[in-house]
């Protein structure tokens, strides 16, 4: 978006309708004004309008930054389209956001669209797609970040190239998310997960890795969720300090499993784990049980209404626990309480699914 398109942009915004079809000459000089008068105007500007001053010369972002604003929470979203979500943590009713729009038939400028849903108000900048728009969003970003003084609050990866510029430019993250198929090499995993620090909520999807590996580190994440995680080794859990875990397609066998609860009752490891899911494939489950609750002597429970149904990812995550006739319990000398289930599923004709949950509470008192 150039210079002009910019003004344009803040101008319509500001109210000046009237003065988008007039020459440049006759343009209101919006950025000649004193410093102290234009610190003044911007203070009371909306989240999008701050940004759209901001990039209208090296003058307009030193006073944009030179404002103490609220922080931000920012997202980047590349699925149904590119775009940047904003969010103040004070206000979690106020909506931002900054999409690149494909369609041929777009206006001239830029606009702006305001939805109300309820108490929550969404307002969104649409920008035009010059088929550029992952590297424009990744410039868009820098600027709002330091503008704002906020880090990338959560990130959807969609494309390695994303890859290497989050690591670059913002090292630690709070949520990431890899999509199908970005993981093409273990050399691009290892990148990962030694460069990026990941505090609260590590999301990844299938692989495109066709050779076997392993990896024995544990993720530095709260909560790990991951898809295809037969490269995901038991002491990778057990030297973990993660609260909630999610492994699909695991080769993880009923004695790991039988492991992992050992290794939770002794209360050396596993010390934070709220909740952990394993779904292995199997092609004999006949002795399953035995093995998963060899030596543990867990005591058996029909219905048990004070083990909380729900488990709390975030403030806005929350997983449901599933419905099960029965559980066994598993006691740490510190009172906490392991629940574990688990059941079969059909996987083709020769394996079945086994999906082994330990979820770990404790009683009110």
């Amino acid at each position: 978006m150039s210079v002009r398109e910019t003004e344009m942009t803040l101008l319509q915004r500001l109210g000046q309708f009237e003065i988008r079809n007039e020459p440049p000459k006759r343009l209101f000089p919006l950025l000649k004004l004193p410093r102290v008068v234009l610190v003044e105007c911007i203070e009371n500007l909306d989240v999008l309008e701050i940004i759209i001053f901001s990039i209208l010369s090296k003058r307009a972002k030193s006073i944009a930054k030179f404002i103490r604003w609220n922080p931000l929470e920012i997202s980047l979203g590349f699925i149904p389209f590119t775009d940047i979500r904003l969010r103040s943590p004070s206000d979690r009713n106020q909506h931002w956001s900054i999409y690149y729009n494909k369609e041929k038939e777009s206006s001239e400028y830029s606009c702006f669209r305001s939805e109300k849903f309820g108490p929550k108000v969404f307002n969104t900048l649409v920008l035009k797609d010059n088929g550029n728009a992952i590297e424009n969003l990744k410039q868009m970003t820098e600027h709002i970040c330091e503008v704002f003084c906020s880090p990338i609050y959560l990130i959807d990866i969609t494309d390695k190239s994303l890859i290497e510029w989050i690591i670059n430019f913002q090292s630690t993250i709070k949520y990431l998310r890899i999509d199908d198929g970005v993981i093409t090499s273990v050399e691009t995993l290892y990148l990962i997960l030694k460069n990026l620090k990941v505090t609260e909520d590590f999301r990844m999807k299938s692989t495109k890795i066709y050779e076997d590996f392993e990896i024995i580190e544990p993720i530095l994440s709260r909560c790990i969720s991951i898809k295809r995680s037969n490269w995901f080794t038991l002491p990778a859990i057990l030297n973990g300090n993660n609260s909630f875990i999610e492994l699909d397609r695991s080769n993880l066998t009923p004695k790991d499993m039988n492991t992992i609860l050992k290794e939770w009752q002794r209360g050396l490891k596993l010390r934070n784990l709220e909740y952990l899911e394993i779904n292995s494939v199997l092609q004999d489950i006949g002795g399953c049980t035995p093995q998963i609750l060899k030596d543990l002597n867990p005591t058996a429970s029909v219905r048990n209404d004070e083990r909380p149904s729900e488990v709390k990812i975030d403030d806005e995550n929350i997983y449901r626990q599933p419905q099960v006739p029965s559980v066994c319990d598993l006691i740490r000398d510190d009172g906490t309480i392991g629940s574990v289930f688990y059941g079969y599923r059909e996987y083709d004709r020769e394996r079945r699914r086994i999906v082994f949950m330990l979820h770990v509470w404790r009683r009110q008192t």
